[in-house]
């Protein structure tokens, strides 16, 4: 049933917020790009570049969670 469904989900899920904002509150989760510069268009020269999969693929940005409270970010 419920536990089933929460382990095929794809993606991962919060984090626990709690006590990680120095005592600002509300800190809540929330995603954030994780490498910086992808999504750029692919350059012919990659070696992959060819490869159907690569160029697919090629402006996927990955996400990581931060806790967020007003304008800082906290790892969690």
């Amino acid at each position: 049933g419920m536990l089933t469904q929460e382990k095929i989900r794809l993606g991962s899920t919060p984090p626990s917020c709690h006590n990680k904002c120095n005592e600002c509150n509300p800190c809540t989760a929330v995603q954030v790009p994780t490498l910086p510069g992808l999504g750029r268009p692919v350059q012919m020269a990659h070696p992959l570049a060819d490869q159907p999969s690569y160029t697919m693929y090629s402006n996927y940005k990955p996400l990581g969670w931060k806790c967020r409270c007003g304008n800082h970010l906290y790892n969690p």
